[in-house]
């Protein structure tokens, strides 16, 4: 898209956020936890260490006492590179034994059994070795990371916490002694020291955000801005945008964050990503990113504190096939509710909704049914994004189709404030829920185009579907083409193969048998008709570096929208 990127969600694309966001006061019996953090500068200032503490009241009886990810969504963890470790109760030092288990091809957790009874709370201690030459990854921010004067990091990347469900109150502290000077501590929960608002799951917990060092702030009532690295512009203008649009957001969701924080931090790779957290999210930038692509980005993430997904999890089993609802949204109200705001121009909200058209329509696996958006999910960029684009798009149909039925008394914003009005009061948000809601207001039409869209058929959303100022047009435009076979990108050599013949790829001098050395993002690269890629390419010895247009045939019915002649586009 024009401006935002493929946001990876919660945990996270979304065990990480809260099932009911923003609510449940605090319980006056729920045990605590508590996470001692100090971050440790080396002679340079560079933060290379973290030496963390956690302990936590009434731990899990049985097996699994505590439990960290290997690898989440692919992206692995600090969990292999632990110094020091070790449990202890009320008795003193507390054998464990660890187990290592997948719970699919992309996530692998680490459990540990303790070997006697245990008494009391548990403590665990470790220390964690950063490096801060590490490569940068193309894949989401959870790792803990060193950079720019700052360390930070996704909670499932680093933290050991209770294996199981059970919410506790958690409190942060920051020891910065060893920091450096100036440095700061932040998490999801606040800044500095902080105590949560309400009683966490460990699920949660890991989808904090923790932050230190010497980074930008920023804060306006409940909202706080936190950034390792520079932008390319005033950072706290792009927090200013982000805290009035978040105002808008509780407005229109009726749900209000006792707090609510945004992380960011450099990274050349894949800048403009995301991924969303508990009460929070974190996303990358470069100094080169403009800030509408980044408040586009915001505007996406955010939507994700309120609306996470069906059931409790994108990334629980078979989540992924339920992307089409959470991600869906967030891109139909990345443009609808900043637009309804005043925050962003009528050019905006159209360059963001044909970007999204344009690589939808253009899209050689348009036709790839649901059922297999998870398989292909972290393997082919082209099914990666279906579910962002056809599920936008099929949301903008049905709004269209209930304000027609009820002739402009209700929309798809009454479905989705009644389903997490659902969610708050402990009910399921789940697929049964949609389906039934959906009945009540289009009927056995409104089901059979649901089918359909799950099955892989095109959404086209009628002219009208954005308001009476805009219109649909047709325009030809490129295919998105790799020009050789995308699935050596997730292999281990990259090494080119399936060259197609009269490609731009060949034409620009790629060869089969060349090995791909540098990593770029695919998914931001379909949404521009003019993005050249750049291959750093090793051949014989040699590096090469080719630069072309990743576009093939022309699809000359492309779906496009327009201002229509003589209105004015103001926000509606």
């Amino acid at each position: 898209m024009t401006s935002h990127r493929i946001a990876f969600i919660a945990a996270l694309p979304a065990v990480l956020i809260a099932s009911a966001p923003f609510a449940a006061a605090r319980a006056d019996d729920a045990p605590d936890l508590s996470i001692t953090l100090a971050p440790v500068a080396d002679p340079r200032g560079a933060l290379t260490r973290m030496d963390v503490a956690i302990r936590f009241e009434a731990p899990p009886q049985g097996d699994a006492l505590a439990a960290i990810a290997l690898t989440a969504n692919t992206v692995e963890t600090s969990a292999g590179h632990m110094e020091a470790l070790a449990f202890s109760d009320a008795k003193g030092a507390l054998p464990v034994e660890a187990r290592d288990a997948a719970r699919d091809g992309d996530n692998r957790d680490r459990t540990w059994k303790p070997l006697r009874p245990v008494e009391g709370a548990v403590t665990v201690s470790y220390r964690l070795a950063i490096d801060p030459a590490q490569p940068e990854q193309a894949k989401p921010q959870y790792e803990l990371r060193a950079s720019d004067g700052g360390l930070s990091g996704a909670g499932n990347a680093f933290l050991v916490l209770p294996a199981d469900t059970l919410p506790r109150d958690l409190v942060v502290h920051w020891d910065l002694a060893r920091a450096g000077k100036d440095a700061r501590g932040v998490s999801s929960i606040g800044v500095g020291d902080s105590r949560s608002s309400r009683p966490l799951r460990a699920d949660q917990i890991a989808g904090g955000y923790y932050m230190a060092g010497q980074v930008g702030t920023y804060a306006k009532g409940t909202f706080f801005g936190i950034w390792q690295g520079r932008f390319g512009f005033n950072g706290p203008d792009l927090m200013d945008w982000a805290a009035r649009l978040q105002a808008f957001y509780g407005t229109f969701f009726d749900q209000r964050p006792a707090s609510f924080g945004v992380f960011a931090r450099t990274n050349h790779v894949n800048p403009g990503s995301g991924i969303g957290l508990t009460d929070s999210f974190a996303f990358t930038f470069s100094e080169k990113t403009p800030i509408a692509d980044l408040e586009s980005l915001l505007a996406h993430e955010m939507v994700h504190a309120w609306i996470n997904s069906l059931g409790d999890s994108m990334d629980a089993p078979g989540g992924l096939g339920l992307s089409w609802f959470g991600e869906g949204l967030a891109v139909h109200y990345q443009r609808i509710l900043p637009f309804r705001a005043g925050l962003i121009s009528s050019q905006a909200f159209l360059d963001d909704l044909n970007s999204t058209a344009g690589r939808y329509y253009t899209n050689a696996l348009i036709a790839t049914p649901n059922a297999q958006i998870a398989e292909g999910f972290w393997k082919d960029t082209r099914i990666r994004v279906l579910p962002y684009d056809r599920g936008s798009l099929y949301f903008a149909s049905v709004d269209a189709q209930i304000r027609a039925a009820s002739q402009g008394k209700r929309s798809l914003d009454d479905l989705v404030r009644h389903m997490l009005a659902e969610r708050r009061a402990g009910r399921p948000m789940d697929l049964a829920l949609w389906k039934r809601l959906l009945g009540q207001e289009l009927g056995a039409r409104g089901l059979a185009d649901f089918d359909a869209m799950l099955a892989g058929g095109t959404v086209l959303p009628p002219s009208d579907a954005f308001g009476p100022c805009f219109e649909r047009v047709t325009r030809p435009m490129k295919r998105f083409d790799l020009g050789f076979d995308p699935l050596i990108l997730v292999t281990k050599d990259r090494i080119v193969a399936g060259l197609k013949p009269g490609s731009n790829a060949e034409a620009a001098g790629l060869r089969n048998g060349d090995r791909i050395l540098n990593r770029f993002p695919q998914d931001a690269l379909q949404g521009d008709q003019k993005a050249e890629v750049t291959l750093e390419v090793e051949r014989g010895g040699q590096q090469l570096r080719i630069v072309y247009l990743p576009r093939g045939e022309t699809v000359s019915g492309t779906y496009q929208w327009q201002a229509r002649a003589g209105t004015d586009c103001a926000a509606r």
